[in-house]
C-alpha cells in the first residue's frame, strides 16, 4: 500500500479523497449494525422483523350460499381479513454490550506513571476531569461493538480565560449518524508495517446557509482541510502541532451479538408466536346450552338469566347452561424451548444476567463465589482489551503531547519520557467484611490497622485526632469507674 505522502503528491483531490475513502472490511454494515441495536430486526431472513401478517378468512352471519360441490346451504364466504402478527423485540443486544463496555471501562480509573511530578497532575487534570476520557472511552467501545468501528479525534480551541486567550484540548467520538440525512464517513490509511499514517473524516456541513461537502486529512505533520460547495475543492493546510496523528481508531469484525444472533431471532420469534396464541385463546369464550338471556357488555352486576320450561309430556322442568371455554392446551415445551434459548443466548456471548429475578435466588455469596459466577464475562473482557488496551494507551500519549506541545508547553520535559498508564477496577461489589476477615486471620486475628486509620476511615468522623482524643478519655472515665478499692490508674495521655 503507498504510504500517505504519496498519496497526497496527486494533484486532483478529488481523486485522493477518492483513494483514501475505502473501508478496511467489504462486506461491513454498520448502520445495519446500529439499526438492529436500537430494535430493527431485518437483517437476516430468520429475523422476527420479517413475519408476514395472516390472511384470515371471514364467513357471514346472516349470508348463505350454495355449495358447488355438495349442493347445501354454507356461510357466504366474505372478504378475507388481514390480521398483523406479533413482532417482540427484547433488548438483549443492547444488554449484551451494555454488560461489555461495564466490564471493560466501567470500574474506576487509576492513573499512575513512573514520575508523579508537576507534569503528571497537570496531565492528569486534563485527562480526567477536563476531556472526561473515563465516559469518552466507555462510549467509544459501546460503539465500536455495536458498529464495529469508531475513532476518537483531539483538537486545540482557542478559548478565554481570566481575560487571556489560551489553547485547550477538546475529544469527540466518531460514529455512525443516527439519520439517513446525515453524513459521516472516516476511514484509516496504513502503510506497509500496518501502522496508521493517515486518517480522514468526510462530512457535510452547512456554510454560509449552503451544504457543503467537507473532508479532513490527518497526518502526523499536517491536517489537510476541504470543502466542495459544488465549485471545486477549495483546500487548506496546517501545520499538526501534536507531533502524530490526533485520533484513535478502533474496529472488530462484527457486532459483539453476532455469536447468538440467531438465538436472538428463534428466542424472538418464538415469543411473538406465544403473544399470538395468548391473544387468541387467553380471553375464555362463554358457551351457552338452551334457553339464555344474556346481559350485554355495558351492564354492570352481570347475571345470566335461563327461562324455565316445562315437558308437555313427562312435566319435567328444564333451563338453559352456560360455561366458560377456556384453553388448556399445556405450554411445558415452549416454556422450555424460551428458557433454554435466554440461556444460551447470555452464554453464548459470555454475558451475566444480572436481572433482578436472577439476582433474588443468589443468597450472600462470597466475593469469590461471585467473581467465578462472572469469570466468563471477564475472561471475555481481557480479550476485547487487546482491541482496547492500545486505545488506552494510545489516547494517553495523544493527550500527553497535546499538553507538551498546544496547551502547556513548560510541561513538555516532564511528560516526554514519563510512562504513564491507566487501568480500570471491577465493576463487582466487594465483600469488605470478608476481605477484613481474611487479613486478620493472616496477621494471627492480631489488629492490623492503627487505631487513628480505622477511626479516619468512618464516615462519622469529622476530625480523626479529636475522635482520637475523645476515645482516649472515654476509656480513662470508664477505667476509673470500674476499678477496685486501692488500685491506680495508669494512662498515657
Amino acid at each position: 500500500m503507498a504510504k500517505i505522502e504519496e498519496v497526497l503528491l496527486n494533484e486532483d483531490f478529488g481523486n485522493v479523497i477518492g483513494s483514501l475513502c475505502v473501508d478496511t472490511m467489504d462486506d461491513r454494515e454498520p448502520r445495519e449494525y446500529l439499526d438492529e441495536y436500537n430494535g430493527k430486526r431485518n437483517r437476516r431472513p430468520t429475523s422476527v422483523g420479517f413475519r408476514e401478517p395472516k390472511r384470515v378468512a371471514v364467513y357471514s352471519d346472516t349470508e348463505v350460499e350454495i355449495d358447488p360441490d355438495t349442493g347445501e346451504e354454507k356461510p357466504k364466504r366474505l372478504e378475507d381479513k388481514t390480521v398483523q402478527v406479533s413482532k417482540i423485540i427484547t433488548n438483549i443486544p443492547k444488554k449484551i454490550v451494555r454488560t461489555s463496555v461495564a466490564f471493560l471501562f466501567g470500574g474506576k480509573m487509576t492513573l499512575s506513571a513512573d514520575d508523579t511530578n508537576e507534569g503528571f497532575n497537570e496531565f492528569k487534570k486534563v485527562y480526567e476531569r477536563k476531556l472526561k476520557m473515563q465516559s469518552v472511552l466507555r462510549r467509544f467501545a459501546r460503539i465500536v461493538l455495536s458498529e464495529t468501528k469508531a475513532a476518537i479525534i483531539f483538537y486545540p480551541v482557542t478559548t478565554t480565560q481570566n481575560g487571556k486567550k489560551v489553547s485547550v484540548l477538546k475529544v469527540k467520538v466518531l460514529s455512525t449518524p443516527k439519520s439517513d440525512n446525515e453524513t459521516c464517513e472516516f476511514y484509516p490509511h496504513f502503510d506497509d508495517d500496518d501502522d496508521m499514517d493517515g486518517f480522514i473524516h468526510k462530512y457535510t456541513a452547512d456554510i454560509n446557509g449552503r451544504s457543503c461537502e467537507c473532508v479532513k486529512i490527518y497526518t502526523k505533520d499536517v491536517i489537510l482541510s476541504g470543502k466542495n460547495a459544488g465549485n471545486g475543492w477549495e483546500i487548506r493546510k496546517d501545520k499538526n502541532f501534536f507531533g502524530k496523528i490526533p485520533v484513535v481508531y478502533a474496529e472488530v469484525d462484527r457486532p459483539e451479538w453476532e455469536d447468538v444472533a440467531g438465538l436472538i431471532d428463534a428466542y424472538e420469534v418464538r415469543l411473538s408466536r406465544v403473544s399470538d396464541t395468548n391473544d387468541y385463546f387467553a380471553e375464555p369464550i362463554l358457551k351457552t346450552y338452551g334457553l339464555s338471556n344474556l346481559p350485554n357488555k355495558e351492564t354492570v352486576g352481570k347475571e345470566l338469566n335461563f327461562s324455565m320450561e316445562v315437558d308437555s309430556d313427562t312435566g319435567t322442568a328444564y333451563h338453559g347452561d352456560a360455561d366458560y371455554l377456556a384453553w388448556q392446551q399445556s405450554i411445558d415445551s415452549i416454556k422450555e424451548e424460551l428458557s433454554r434459548d435466554k440461556n444460551e443466548i447470555y452464554s453464548g456471548s459470555s454475558t451475566p444476567d444480572l436481572s433482578f429475578d436472577n439476582l433474588t435466588g443468589i443468597g450472600n455469596l462470597s466475593g469469590v463465589a461471585r467473581k467465578f459466577m462472572t469469570i466468563d464475562a471477564t475472561i471475555k473482557a481481557s480479550e476485547n482489551m487487546e482491541v482496547f488496551g492500545p486505545v488506552v494507551q494510545r489516547t494517553i500519549s495523544i493527550v500527553a503531547s497535546g499538553i507538551a506541545n498546544i496547551t502547556n508547553t513548560k510541561m513538555s520535559a516532564q511528560l516526554q519520557d514519563n510512562y504513564i498508564e491507566a487501568t480500570f477496577g471491577t465493576i463487582l461489589p466487594e465483600d469488605i467484611a470478608e476481605e477484613l476477615q481474611n487479613l486478620a486471620l493472616a496477621n494471627g486475628n492480631k489488629p492490623f490497622n492503627a487505631q487513628q486509620t480505622i477511626v479516619a476511615r468512618s464516615p462519622y468522623t469529622k476530625d480523626a485526632e479529636e475522635e482520637i482524643q475523645l476515645l482516649k478519655q472515654e476509656e480513662k472515665e470508664t477505667a476509673q469507674n470500674t476499678m477496685l478499692p486501692g488500685m491506680t490508674l495508669n494512662v498515657e495521655e
